[in-house]
């Protein structure tokens, strides 16, 4: 085996990049030209491939895949396979995912022992590896691991999902021949999910857009990005979903009392629990009424609900019209069963949610480039931005981390003449900055509100001082 590239080059495949056959190669754990086979059933022949100069597969007839699971997809003729797991290098030798694996546990331990790498850092890693190892033995066990998403992104030292996060649990999850169902980036960070080893889909290639066609286990990830998911229906429930509901045999008078004791305008009528049969609100009741005094519970049933049930990862762009035609729709889980109802209402306050810190942001903005047109001249701005290593085009261009730049400058501090500390001030503002990055890049998950909180006491300080 070759001594592999040096440790600081291969320390990034535990936090945050997807193993490629280009690593394999440069750990000696695989090698170009070495054949590699895919099983079929009994008694059909083996896929071949062999390994490239270029770190690719080569397919018999000269096709060339950069990634295990599209080759094997390939010449499977099916839409996905999880390649990493199907390749053996030789007949019956050892997976290519098994290879990675044997990989990650080499860098894991030159992680362990490398002086440069901080104590705390080097425990995270380890706990993670292990965390991630003992999910994937009970995964094939038959026994996945169940966790709420909160608890699945702790292992990386996160409390909410931005997208450089998202890349590195669902890199660090592929690698380990992972993926979580539901989807982790397509739920509540309250919901739980499942970690399970990769079905017979793609490890490697991008997951479809999340629609309303979508169901099942979603494989997280991209070859070398996540797929970025938006803002789906599940992301717009903060607690678990509970679904309150009816049979086709209920009366008015037990709908009627759900919807009071629940203040809900509406509850499904369920056939099964995965099949939704229509729905009854105090609209359908009262037209039902009006069309017939003595009309029956059967007649105050919306059969037509049943179109309006939808995925719980599809985004939530792809139903605003159909909400806002019919105030509400049904929505199932990874397991197809219809376990929740969104309004229009909950819509309304999501955006409220995320609404009221990107207008906060907004105000510390435009407060930050009044004092710095009114305080200091463009020659003394760019200065301080070059001080500090910051581009600087001009004053009405300014971004928070040019605002830092300057107001971080002795100098220019010392030109406010405020009686406050500088080093404080600056690190308040740059925890705004990381805020205001999650905000505008519609991070699904909700500004925290100690976090809201700080924005408002940031934009009543400096307007205070800035009189």
């Amino acid at each position: 085996m070759s001594d592999g590239p040096s440790r600081p080059r291969r320390k990034h495949l535990l936090d945050g990049r997807r193993v490629r056959i280009s690593d394999l190669i440069d750990a000696g754990r695989l090698k170009p030209g070495d054949e590699l086979f895919f099983p079929q059933r009994i008694g059909d022949p083996p896929h071949q491939a062999v390994v490239t100069e270029r770190a690719r597969l080569r397919l018999p007839d000269g096709r060339e895949f950069t990634t295990p699971s599209r080759a094997a997809a390939t010449v499977a003729g099916r839409r996905a396979v999880a390649g990493w797991s199907a390749w053996q290098i030789g007949l019956g030798g050892p997976t290519l995912h098994k290879l990675r694996l044997e990989l990650l546990r080499e860098v894991a331990s030159e992680v362990s022992t490398d002086d440069d790498t901080p104590l705390d850092e080097a425990e995270t890693v380890r706990r993670r590896f292990a965390a991630l190892e003992a999910a994937r033995a009970e995964a094939e066990s038959g026994e996945p691991r169940s966790m709420a998403v909160r608890e699945l992104i702790g292992l990386w030292g996160l409390e909410d999902r931005d997208r450089v996060a998202t890349a590195q649990i669902d890199a660090d999850l592929a690698n380990h021949g992972l993926a979580t169902s539901p989807d982790f980036r397509a739920v509540s960070l309250d919901r739980t999910v499942r970690i399970m080893t990769l079905p017979d889909n793609d490890d490697d290639a991008p997951s479809p857009p999340a629609s309303g066609g979508t169901s099942g286990t979603v494989i997280a990830g991209a070859d070398e990005e996540s797929v970025d998911i938006g803002l789906t229906l599940d992301n717009l429930f903060t607690h678990k979903m509970s679904l309150v509901s009816v049979s086709t045999s209920a009366s008015f008078e037990e709908a009627i009392t759900l919807m009071q004791i629940n203040d809900y305008s509406q509850v499904a009528v369920l056939a099964s629990p995965d099949t939704l049969h229509g729905s009854v609100s105090w609209e359908s009741i009262a037209a039902a009424k009006h069309r017939k005094p003595d009309a029956t519970f059967a007649d105050a049933i919306d059969r037509q609900a049943r179109n309006r049930v939808f995925d719980y990862d599809t985004r939530l762009l792809d139903v605003l019209a159909t909400l806002q035609k019919h105030g509400f729709i049904f929505v199932r889980d990874d397991q197809r069963k219809i376990n929740g109802i969104l309004t229009a209402a909950d819509v309304v306050r999501k955006y409220d949610e995320t609404a009221t810190p990107f207008f906060l942001i907004g105000e510390i903005d435009q407060e930050l480039r009044l004092l710095i047109n009114k305080t200091f001249d463009e020659d003394t701005v760019r200065q301080a931005c070059q001080r500090e290593k910051a581009s600087f085009k001009s004053l009405d261009t300014m971004t928070i981390y040019q605002y830092q730049a300057v107001l971080n400058d002795a100098t220019c501090w010392a030109q406010l003449d405020w009686p406050l500390d500088r080093g404080v001030f600056i690190a308040r503002l740059d925890e705004l900055r990381k805020v205001r990055n999650n905000v505008m890049h519609f991070n699904s998950d909700p500004v925290k509100p100690n976090d809201v909180m700080k924005l408002r006491n940031f934009l009543n300080l400096v307007r205070r001082y800035s009189i």
